[in-house]
This record gives structure tokens, C-alpha cells and sequence, in this order.
């Protein structure tokens, strides 16, 4: 979508920004310039992103880049890029969706690019390479952590409310302090999801037809794909898309209302197995199984749903329940799922289409046509071979008798039909035009 910030102190007054979308014209009000600026430079770096194309592979997805979006804290909270508070009682500032990568608004347009790693060569220089192969290290973050933070190295209390202090790992979410860092193991274990989490060593590259050159690490036996409809659950799905990329590999996590299921299934096809968990309602797991069906993936993958919708029916038929809006449980639901049984699901098709069919006639109604042949047949040749006069009057007469008969009973029968209204009145019409003809005949 293109974005155009203009400001004008004229037209607007001063420190009004005004912001140009294709569907509508936004002014934002500041306090001062300096706070105007700072909008104005977050909006810019958000018209720089390249927008996601459904239809083909998006390397956004995987860039690395942060995914802002503006919140409030309860309590102090630093920036990451300059370590200043983010000011104000209930602090206000942009928060990474993913990695919760904390900045001004002025400050987010200097971050890095290191939002959490998804593939091996976003690892980069980190990685760990030994006799037993290559091995995930620690992303760390620094600062912001909660207030019941310990260290996991000496147990103590680690963190601080004062400024960015200590720090936390991205996937097995273990939190040092600055000093204890050296002494933990350099290999992260992946944390309590690790048997869904597929980590970003596995995840070599994507060949030219669009699929994962990938190699599951025994940890990971059965990887797992998600899909969250973002617009399910009055708009909650958003809040399970940003906590399951926290809690796994966000390339393992699509949102089904930015591009549909086809991306995520085409670059997880390679894996001997995988599971998939559709976050959503009814409506949205027909979805993922009909492009399961379409890619014929169904020998391959095992799927679970996570109610989100309001047409639940297949969730609670399944035990997931009707309904799920907490998303601080999901890694009890995770590990609800990891231990979860198969259980065979059948599907059909029903195609319905309108067609006419012959009409079918009765024994009885046979029969009377056949006796009105014959009679014609008989009189006819008698009209053509006899040399009496009286004869061929006679035959003619009963000819016409009959055929006025017939004619009648056709009339009777069109007038009943109601299947066809028009055709029934166009010969009703002609059999009314004939019976004068016919009686005529009879006359002669």
C-alpha cells in the first residue's frame, strides 16, 4: 500500500502531519514537532517495507526485519537501539511483534535487521559447527525483562527496572545476567516446544520450485506447520499469530488471510511427515484441507485444530473445545497436541446440478398409442388399395375420428403439464387450430 506523509503548518496548523493512503486521508495530531517527527519517521520506515505478494514466495517473511507495532508498557521499558526509557508512566513506543524488539519511534528506523533467525544463513557467523554437526547457538536480547526473572545460571534475580540490563534467549527463553552469560552451554536446547520447533539449521534454503531443502534434526520428529486466521475470534487470531512466532520458528507460521495455505503447504512438501494445527473455525480448516487435497499432501501431514471461529463444530467433535481466547496457554496446547492420537477423518464432495429428464409413460399409456397406430395404418391402407367408394369414405371417416381423438387427448394431457408452462400453452394453441380442420374433414 502507498503511503504519503505531507505536512503542511498552513493548511494544517502546526504539528499535524497529514497521512495519504488510497482509501482514506488521515491527520495526526502531536504535541510538539519533535513527536510529529518521530511519526513521520516510523510511518516512512513502514512505506519502505516491501509489501507481502500472496502469489509467490516473500523473502520479508524470512528477512529478518522487525515487525512493529505500536503498544504501551506498565512498566519502565528501554529502548534497544539508543537503551534510553521509552517515556511516559505507561511508556509508549514500538514493539517487534516477533522478538519484542523494544524503540522510539525516532529509533526504529536505526534497528538492525536481527529479529529472531529462520533459516541457516540467517544465523550467519553465530553458528556452531563441531564434530557432532552444526549446532543452534543463543539469540540473545538484551534487557526488558519481566520482574520475576532469574538467572539460569546462578538462580538469582536478574534484570533491572532501572535501565537495559542482562539478558534473554529468544527460543529457550532462558534469561543471564550479563556476567553468568559465558558459563551456560553455547547450544540452545529450543526450549519446552522444542519436538515442534524446527530450527533455523534445519532450513538449508528453498530450491527453484519453491520447496524447504530441509533436514529435520531428531529433536524435531514431527515439525510443525501453523496457520492462523487473523480475522477469526472477532479479529483475536492476531494476538495467537504474534505469540506462536515467539514460540516457535516464524517460518513455520502463516496467516491465512495474507496469501492462503498454498505457500506455507509448498515449502513444508519435501518433509516426510509433518503436523499442521489451523488456528480458526470451521470455514478456515476446510480451507487448509481442501489445498492438502489439491497438492495431495494427506499421506504426509497429521492435522489438529485450535478453535478460534465461531462455527466450531469440527474442534469440539475432536475434544479441542469450542472455544480458545487465552493465548498465554499455548505451550500447554502445544504440548496437548505432541501427545495427541490420530484419529481417520472422512470427506466427500456433494455436487448438485439441474437436469430434465424424459418423461415416463405409463403401460396403459403405451397402449393407447399403439391402438391409435394401428387404426391409422389400417384405415390408410384401405383408403390407398380399395376401389369402393363407400370403402374409402367410410375409412376416411374413421380416420379422421381418430385423429381428432388423439389430437384431443394431447390437448388434455399439455394441459396438465405444469413442468413446462410454455411449451404446454404453444400446444394447446396448435391442438385448439386443428380441431376445426379436423372436424371439417369429418364432414366430407
Amino acid at each position: 500500500m502507498e503511503v504519503k506523509v505531507q505536512h503542511s503548518v498552513r493548511a494544517l496548523g502546526q504539528n499535524r502531519p497529514l497521512v495519504i493512503t488510497p482509501c482514506r486521508h488521515l491527520i495526526l495530531c502531536a504535541d510538539n514537532r519533535k513527536e510529529m517527527e518521530e511519526w513521520m519517521a516510523a510511518l516512512r520506515s513502514v512505506q519502505n517495507r516491501q509489501n507481502y505478494e500472496s502469489t509467490q514466495y516473500s523473502m520479508d517473511h524470512f528477512s529478518g526485519m522487525h515487525n512493529w507495532y505500536a503498544c504501551s508498557h506498565a512498566r519502565p521499558t528501554y529502548c534497544n537501539v539508543c537503551k534510553e526509557a521509552l517515556s511516559g508512566v505507561t511508556s509508549h513506543g514500538l514493539s517487534c511483534e516477533v522478538c519484542k524488539f523494544k524503540a522510539h519511534k525516532r529509533c526504529a528506523v536505526r534497528a538492525t535487521n536481527n529479529c529472531k533467525w529462520t533459516t541457516l544463513a540467517s544465523i550467519g557467523k553465530d553458528i556452531i559447527e563441531d564434530e557432532d554437526g552444526v549446532s543452534m547457538p543463543h539469540q540473545w536480547l538484551e534487557g526488558n525483562l519481566p520482574v520475576s526473572a532469574k538467572c539460569s545460571v546462578c538462580d538469582k534475580t536478574c534484570g533491572s527496572v532501572l535501565r537495559l540490563q542482562d539478558w534473554r534467549c529468544l527460543w529457550c527463553k532462558a534469561m543471564v545476567h550479563s556476567g553468568c552469560k559465558e558459563q551456560l552451554s553455547s547450544k540452545c536446547p529450543l526450549g519446552q516446544c522444542k519436538v515442534s520447533v524446527i530450527p533455523p539449521t534445519a532450513l538449508n534454503s528453498i530450491d527453484s520450485d519453491g520447496f524447504w531443502k530441509a533436514s529435520c534434526p531428531p529433536s524435531c520428529t514431527s515439525p510443525l506447520l501453523v496457520f492462523v486466521n487473523s480475522k477469526s475470534g472477532d479479529n483475536q487470531g492476531v494476538k495467537f499469530l504474534r505469540r506462536f512466532k515467539q514460540l516457535l520458528n516464524p517460518a513455520q507460521v502463516f496467516d491465512l488471510m495474507n496469501g492462503g495455505p498454498h505457500l506455507g503447504l509448498r515449502l513444508f512438501q519435501k518433509f516426510d511427515t509433518f503436523r499442521i494445527l489451523v488456528c480458526g473455525g470451521d470455514g478456515s480448516v476446510g480451507w487448509v484441507l481442501s489445498e492438502i487435497d489439491a497438492l495431495t499432501l494427506h499421506k504426509q501431514c497429521q492435522m489438529g485444530v485450535l478453535p478460534l471461529g465461531t462455527g466450531n463444530d469440527l474442534a469440539r467433535v475432536l475434544g479441542w473445545g469450542s472455544a480458545c481466547d487465552d493465548d498465554t496457554q499455548l505451550p500447554q496446547i502445544l504440548e496437548k497436541l505432541e501427545r495427541a492420537s490420530t484419529k481417520m477423518l472422512d470427506r466427500w464432495s456433494i455436487m448438485v446440478y439441474e437436469t430434465k429428464f424424459p418423461r415416463q409413460h405409463s403401460a396403459s399409456t403405451v397402449q393407447q398409442i399403439l391402438t391409435y397406430e394401428d387404426s391409422v395404418a389400417a384405415h390408410l391402407t384401405k383408403i390407398l388399395t380399395s376401389d369402393q367408394h363407400s370403402v374409402v369414405i367410410s375409412s376416411a371417416k374413421v380416420l379422421c375420428e381418430t385423429v381428432k381423438d388423439f389430437v384431443a387427448r394431447v390437448g388434455k394431457a399439455y394441459e396438465k403439464n405444469t413442468e413446462n408452462l410454455e411449451e404446454s400453452e404453444a400446444m394447446a394453441k396448435k391442438v385448439l387450430n386443428l380441431k376445426p380442420l379436423l372436424h371439417c374433414k369429418v364432414l366430407l
